[in-house]
């Protein structure tokens, strides 16, 4: 009788030490998580999903990623992949533990990954430009004959109208550019007017209307997409650790709360703008306080005063969609490494300061570019979209054959980042950029600094 109790003790024992040995093979890849203290993500780079803004990284899924590991005590690393099948191939190799990005839902994909139950709806949408005769615009799909549609080649949109087409039974103009083209750049092209109409998902046309308010994103030229998270066949508690984060996600309003701020917040600033300047003698209430900090970088003051123009208007209070606060508008995370406190960011002194710092930091990056106004110009660029970003460009730039050191080379290829073939590049470590903006916020910068050098008297 002692015999067998020894036993049944033995065998439980023997079993734990085979279910768990030393290496831990055999622990859940949540287990595994906590236990190297370490979320590893794989997303793509894009607007709607993970980029780098003001050398702080932002995007929707980022942000719900972030959130998850914090549920689970843990840190978060991100890494890209070009498309979705790299993204399947990390996951399947264990490069990464969860796919952070609505991956379509297909009965292929169900066989060989495990998706998460909260679920993400989507359509692919016409984007056309708004008229102002509405009976113009565009509103069902029978309207599409005789149109001319731009989309990539061989893409989703490209094979969803070539299946339209054939269903009305011909008539839709279906023009294609390469892949060194995306759906964001085509839109951008539909809102100057170069061209009229092009295809894009919801979610993407969504955060698209943002930054362009002539666009109209209204009418839907497929069925709804179902799309999830997505982790290993099998990795059961890994997927209902993500399913509770979600659903609790829902009950707080953070899902809500962040599609709000990327998806539906206008990223434009308001049209009610403040005057440039005041007078020939002043332009704003603040020149004292760009006078006392221009002397620290040895800047003409009145470079500081157009940089605060374009940020914030010479609003102390202003506050972006993105979070960036005050005059000058940093981001709380880069002025409280800058050894401010972040509460103090609308007093103008202080803003002013803690951005000059910055810059001083940021110049002394580039002090080996010898020419003082080219140094600007990257400088002014890097306040803009980060010192990562601007760095892609100028390896891209030598790459190409260009000076790397010359605003004029650099600045065709901080463009091109939005643009797959070139953020995908070996050499771009910072992914997706909206070059656009980094190339007018230099631009318009410099172009008011010359107004005011020739207007402002001192």
């Amino acid at each position: 009788m002692k015999r067998h109790l020894f036993i049944l003790f033995l065998v439980p024992a023997l079993l734990a030490c085979i279910g768990r040995n030393d290496n831990g093979e055999n622990l859940s890849d949540l287990e595994r998580i906590e236990e190297a203290g370490k979320l590893r993500v794989v997303t793509l780079s894009r607007s709607t999903s993970y980029f780098d803004y003001k050398g702080e990284e932002m995007g929707f899924e980022y942000e719900l990623a972030q959130r998850f590991a914090q549920s689970l005590g843990v840190e978060l690393e991100v890494v890209t992949a070009k498309d979705e099948p790299g993204m399947i191939q990390m996951l399947e190799d264990k490069e990464v533990d969860l796919i952070a990005y609505p991956v379509v839902i297909s009965n292929d994909l169900k066989e060989k990954v495990a998706f998460s139950s909260h679920t993400f709806t989507s359509n692919q949408v016409l984007v056309q430009r708004k008229q102002k005769n509405k009976f113009e615009q565009v509103k069902d799909v029978v309207e599409l004959i005789d149109k001319e549609i731009v989309v990539v080649e061989n893409s989703k949109y490209h094979k969803r109208l070539l299946n339209l087409d054939d269903e009305m039974g011909g008539g839709i103009q279906i023009s294609t550019v390469s892949n060194e083209e995306n759906e964001e750049s085509l839109i951008e092209q539909v809102s100057k007017g170069e061209i009229d109409y092009t295809i894009a998902d919801e979610n993407i046309a969504s955060v698209n209307k943002t930054y362009f308010k002539n666009i109209d994103i209204s009418m839907r030229t497929s069925f709804t997409q179902r799309s999830a998270w997505v982790v290993r066949k099998h990795s059961n508690e890994l997927e209902d650790a993500v399913n509770k984060w979600f659903a609790e996600s829902k009950s707080d309003y953070t899902c809500k709360y962040l599609y709000h701020k990327y998806f539906e917040q206008s990223k434009l600033v308001n049209s009610k703008e403040r005057p440039r300047y005041l007078s020939k003698q002043k332009i704003s209430e603040y020149d004292q306080i760009f006078r006392k900090y221009a002397k620290e970088l040895d800047w003409d003051w009145k470079l500081l005063a157009s940089i605060a123009y374009q940020e914030s208007k010479f609003n102390p209070n202003a506050k972006s969609w993105a979070g960036a606060v005050g005059l000058m508008q940093l981001m709380p995370g880069t002025a409280v490494k800058l050894g401010a406190d972040s509460t103090d960011m609308t007093h103008p002194d202080v803003s002013v300061k803690v951005a000059t710092n910055y810059l001083k930091r940021v110049d002394n990056i580039y002090n080996y570019i010898e020419d003082r106004s080219e140094r600007t110009k990257f400088v002014l660029a890097s306040y803009n979209a980060g010192v990562g970003h601007v760095r892609d460009a100028m390896a891209l730039a030598e790459k190409n054959g260009k000076n790397p050191q010359k605003w004029e080379d650099v600045k065709i290829f901080a463009l091109l980042k939005s643009k797959p073939e070139f953020f995908n590049d070996p050499v771009v470590r910072h992914g997706y950029l909206r070059g656009e903006e980094v190339y007018k916020f230099v631009e318009e910068i410099m172009v008011r600094y010359q107004e005011y050098v020739d207007v402002i008297t001192d």
